[in-house]
């Protein structure tokens, strides 16, 4: 049997996983490490008399000898310190939405703002610094040049949980997974993100319809215009079309 921290903030992947996890005869969910507004996952834990906990309670229950880990799985949303990651026995899993090592960090926008034609997930090893880890599988997929963040995002998921059944897979099959040292890449931090939502004023049109693309993920702020100081987001009408379609299959 294998045993397994898993450590996440609320995604469709990483519910998905959880619950994939709590269906397997070969994996046991020691405990688990969540954000206290990620009500999905505490409700599955729950059910599933799975514990909930700190890093700080993880650290103590293995100082005292209380807890056996063999992998910690991630999709987790900040740094993690090294003394975390020397618990399990064969190492800490990280579940990266974006193609490593060209999109650390938040990735989405840039995919489209630079019309990559293609984005990504990534399992890898995780280390002290963010998303820089050995890795274990990166899959690749294409994307339309006209896609919208939200549309983007929701995709991404999908494949990282199917990437999660694999490498869950081979683990369960005592297969030997992969270290690929990773080569020099760019991270993207969520402040770059937030200043390359404004458009500016020299900014062609083709360039602020991309942007547009680039940042569409209601409730969260699209692109956006300055005006006396507040900002603005803004839409065209691909993306008005796109609020009509979802309005209409609500009823």
């Amino acid at each position: 049997m294998t045993r397994v921290v898993f450590m996440a903030k609320e995604t469709f992947s990483s519910v998905h996983a959880l619950l994939y996890l709590c269906k397997s005869n070969e994996i046991k969910v020691v405990g688990a490490i969540v954000r206290k507004r990620d009500s999905v996952l505490r409700k599955i834990c729950k059910e599933n008399d799975i514990k909930v906990f700190t890093e700080e309670e993880l650290r103590m229950l293995y100082a005292e000898d209380n807890i056996n880990v063999d992998y910690i799985l991630s999709f987790y949303w900040k740094k993690v310190k090294e003394d975390i990651l020397g618990i399990p026995k064969s190492g800490s899993i990280n579940f990266h939405p974006g193609p490593l090592p060209e999109a650390r960090g938040s990735g989405y926008h840039i995919a489209i703002l630079e019309n990559w034609g293609y984005f990504g997930v990534t399992a890898h090893y995780m280390d002290t610094e963010f998303d820089t880890g050995e890795i274990i599988e990166c899959r690749r997929f294409k994307i339309d040049e006209n896609v919208l963040n939200i549309d983007l995002v929701r995709m991404t998921h999908e494949h990282l949980y199917w990437l999660f059944v694999d490498i869950i897979q081979q683990i369960i099959n005592g297969n030997e997974l992969s270290r690929l040292k990773q080569t020099e890449g760019r991270y993207f931090s969520l402040c770059e993100l937030e200043q390359s939502k404004l458009i500016q004023p020299e900014e062609s049109i083709d360039d602020i319809d991309r942007k547009i693309r680039a940042f569409w993920n209601p409730p969260y702020s699209g692109a956006q215009i300055e005006i006396k100081g507040k900002k603005y987001t803004v839409v065209d009408e691909g993306i008005l079309n796109w609020i009509a379609l979802h309005i209409k299959n609500q009823y």
